[in-house]
């Protein structure tokens, strides 16, 4: 391929993706990358690229893109192969779980046979090869063959010795002979002339070096298979069989992907670069790092003389003679979600994290930014493992980053603006002589002064004052050189710290003076019932809710203080479990969940995160679940919840979960002690619109009536925080005429009133 190819950016205006406009109550968005691309298919119309979390679809007679995810048809996340059938008009897509999507035009059919058994080891599927009306899956513990127009699984393979199971990577045939490449070598099997449910006829390639070991990709080319031999110490070699004959092919690269044929070229996928060999085997072109800006292509297919690249980095890139074009959606860079801060309209996403050991996991610093429905990553490659973010609550332009060992850094209009650490701070290093500096929490208290959770030293409490003067705080009477976690600032101005690992809680106020340690109250609490029990210390979330109780996420469940200006007293200070019926059982609330996080919304009512069971709204008082999202009833992510955030304008509620970034929009956002800028939408509400129909803009749980122009009753509630819902029914649960209605608010007293109209077109 040509050298001076021009280089063009390019980002296509999408037909149907939902990440650029608002999403309607109770509807769900995903905010997952299609930055890292490593399978790609197509279709006589249409080139599909597969990410880890969806696929990305381009309409080659349009240009139009859409994608494909959990919230809208696929079954699941964690992609791992991809193929196209022209001969039955179809997509198969294969899971790391063991999932399978079987797509055809906007049907999906989903088949778990293979996630649902219970099967040791990994139920990946590596890769699909159509042969005749089979559908043949390279897994990690065999191959199974599916029945496509049965849609149902017909045999599957072990062709370990013995009927051992063996990673298969990949598959290829001849018209005779399957050959699979595993990681336990190549095995042959006939397929013509011979029952490949028993392992003995499956035989491996003894006559090719290294037959042992790990072969992650085979091609058959011009009646040659080629297979790639993947080393540890070297570059890989590539070896071709002709005439029953293993010879060498290549071993000039180093972390050979993927071998692959098309329209009578080979092509062989190294590392940063693909190589285009012709009938004849001899190199005739090749797209490599001077190409185009860092590729990293892992999959490639070719269409009317146009490459099409799956790369890891650029997302699907297409690549000809008049350019290279990237096609990519409004997305965050990379999936990784670890905390989530909103403010005014805007998210605020820290991608990096901690090990269940409270070590580092060593993710490049990234913050993703929401604004206007945009998606921005703003980079920072000096640091690792940003943690937690806070906006400046008087200029939300201005934000800190707290990072796992790297310090605070500070960013002005999306611009690094300082980094602080032992050398111009008052915050400390867990290691003497070195800028290691862990900050778990970051809270802004009402005097604009941030604090600052440092975690491992000596002074775990530091503050940058408003007036940009730090100092930190010595309490080793009582607690210093412990994993410190989140900060609250309450209502009183107390600070309660989250001690990780069994610690419980700390708490403590500077009282009259910042710069005066002398007169501090502060305090180290365990979790207490009434009668001085220890209910547990085993701390992972807090909030303060709107009434100013505290709510505190344990390992076995919620505990609530419900008179938390009582903190420092000597005695009576307890915690308490929130006591519900569920089916005629009496229990504490989420007593078996460990509580990751917790989020309250304008209706005081709390979102609970968990590590293993996706979400729960509950309400204000915690005796009613309202709502319990998980990955299989919903499309959430994954049940396991690193936090939660609420974009209390709109009421959508943000989930960073352990395979990425989803929302939901929630019924509640945070009322007004004015009504301001009060409207109702859709309006008009279409004949065609189905939802609910939302009134925005309220005073906090004011009461909402609506007529018709004749004065008439039609509906009531009360308002969730600023915001209520009508599903457009009246009393007896039919869809309202066509007409004007009236929508009345009132507070309880009657002193705050508002009314508006509301267009219906049945």
């Amino acid at each position: 391929m040509k050298k001076s190819v021009l280089l063009i950016l390019f980002f296509i205006s999408f037909t149907l993706d939902n990440s650029m406009a608002q999403i309607g109550v109770g509807e769900w968005r995903d905010h997952l990358p299609f930055s890292f691309s490593e399978y790609i298919a197509r279709s006589s119309t249409k080139i599909y690229a597969a990410t880890e979390y969806g696929i990305l679809i381009y309409n080659k007679n349009s240009n139009a893109v859409e994608k494909l995810t959990k919230t809208n048809g696929l079954s699941d996340v964690g992609i791992s192969s991809l193929t196209y059938s022209e001969s039955y008009n179809m997509l198969f897509v294969g899971y790391s779980n063991g999932n399978i999507d079987l797509i055809k035009d906007r049907d999906i059919y989903n088949i778990s046979d293979i996630k649902r058994e219970v099967i040791n080891g990994s139920k990946s599927i590596n890769h699909i090869l159509i042969i005749d009306e089979y559908a043949f899956l390279s897994c990690g513990f065999g191959i199974v063959v599916l029945n496509i127009t049965k849609k149902e699984i017909k045999d599957t393979y072990f062709i370990g010795n013995w009927g051992t199971q063996v990673f298969v990577n990949q598959i290829a045939y001849d018209g005779q002979y399957i050959y699979a490449a595993t990681n336990q070598g190549v095995y042959k099997g006939d397929y013509q002339n011979s029952n490949l449910v028993d392992f003995n006829n499956w035989i491996l390639q003894t006559g090719i070096p290294n037959s042992s070991g790990v072969f992650n990709t085979i091609e058959i080319f011009n009646t040659v298979v080629f297979t790639n031999y993947l080393s540890d110490s070297s570059n890989d070699i590539v070896y071709k069989y002709s005439n029953t004959v293993w010879s060498e092919f290549t071993s000039d690269y180093s972390r050979v992907k993927k071998i692959k044929q098309q329209d009578s070229k080979l092509l062989l996928l190294a590392n940063q670069k693909l190589i285009i060999y012709n009938t004849d085997f001899n190199p005739v072109d090749s797209i490599k790092t001077t190409s185009y800006s860092n590729p990293n292509i892992s999959d490639a297919l070719i269409d009317n003389n146009v490459y099409w690249l799956a790369d890891m980095g650029n997302g699907l890139v297409k690549y000809s003679n008049s350019g290279v074009e990237y096609v990519m959606f409004n997305a965050p860079y990379a999936a990784e979600s670890f905390a989530v801060e909103t403010s005014n309209g805007k998210v605020l996403v820290s991608s990096g994290g901690i090990s269940q050991a409270g070590g580092n996991v060593y993710i490049n610093g990234m913050a993703h930014l929401f604004e206007n429905q945009h998606w921005q990553t703003i980079f920072n490659y000096s640091v690792s493992d940003i943690v937690v973010s806070r906006f400046d609550p008087e200029n939300n332009n201005h934000f800190y980053s707290g990072s796992w060992g790297y310090g605070l850094m500070e960013y002005l209009d999306n611009e690094i603006l300082n980094t602080y650490n032992t050398s111009n701070s008052s915050l400390q290093s867990i290691i003497t002589g070195e800028n290691y500096v862990r900050i778990g929490g970051l809270a802004f208290d009402t005097d604009h002064n941030l604090w600052i959770t440092n975690s491992e030293v000596a002074n775990i409490i530091s503050v940058k004052k408003a007036n940009g003067e730090w100092r930190s705080y010595n309490y080793d009477d009582v607690i210093s050189n412990v994993r410190v976690g989140d900060i609250v600032v309450t209502k009183d101005n107390n600070k309660w710290v989250v001690l990780p690992g069994r610690e419980g809680l700390f708490v403590f106020n500077e009282n009259q003076t910042i710069d005066n340690e002398s007169d501090d109250s502060y305090k180290r609490i365990s979790i207490l019932d009434e009668y001085g029990k220890l209910i547990t210390n085993d701390v992972y979330s807090i909030a303060e809710d709107l009434d100013g109780d505290i709510w505190v996420g344990t390992d076995q469940g919620i505990v609530v203080f419900f008179n938390p200006g009582n903190v420092f007293d000597e005695s009576g200070f307890y915690a308490q479990r929130i006591v519900l019926t569920i089916d005629g059982i009496t229990q504490y609330l989420l007593k078996t969940e460990v509580i990751t996080a917790i989020a309250v919304d304008g209706a005081n009512r709390k979102w609970i995160g968990t590590n293993s069971s996706g979400v729960y709204l509950i309400s204000e008082d915690g005796t009613e679940e309202q709502n319990h999202f998980t990955e299989e009833n919903s499309p959430l992510l994954s049940n396991r919840i690193f936090d939660i955030g609420i974009d209390h304008e709109s009421g959508e509620v943000f989930f960073a979960t352990e395979k990425g970034l989803i929302s939901y929009r929630g019924t509640a956002t945070m009322g007004n002690d004015e009504f301001s800028d009060v409207y109702a939408y859709p309006n008009p509400v279409r004949e065609n619109y189905i939802g609910d129909i939302t009134i925005r803009g309220l005073v906090s749980d004011v009461n909402v009536k609506i007529t018709d122009i004749s004065g008439n009753l039609v509906y009531e509630t009360t308002a969730e925080g600023g915001q209520a819902t009508w599903n457009g029914k009246n009393f007896s649960g039919q869809k309202v005429s066509t007409g004007v209605y009236l929508v009345f608010c009132t507070n309880n007293d009657g002193s705050k009133t508002h009314v508006t109209k509301l267009l219906v077109i049945k």
